[in-house]
């Protein structure tokens, strides 16, 4: 992914800000996979597990209230937070 992205953590969850647009299918499952779980195992304020960190893919490089919210599976695969 070219470009630069930022993680700031809060209680039980992490913003990731990308500089693409992560919707439009332009990265493989890896691509976001990878940032998803490395922010999910960071320090993260609240104790929770990794598998219970929502981390929150802000796209385009912008802060914006249409996100992704996702979590890091067991696996170390991202997955939708559904429901």
């Amino acid at each position: 992914m070219a470009g630069r992205l930022s993680a700031t953590a809060g209680d039980g969850a992490v913003d990731v800000v990308v500089p693409v647009q992560v919707s439009s299918g332009e990265l493989d499952v890896t691509a976001v996979s990878q940032p998803v779980c490395t922010a999910a195992h960071a320090d993260v304020p609240g104790g929770l597990p990794a598998t219970e960190v929502d981390v929150r893919i802000h796209e385009n490089g912008t802060v914006s209230i249409r996100l992704w919210t996702l979590r890091c599976g067991p696996g170390g695969n991202a997955a939708p937070v559904t429901g």
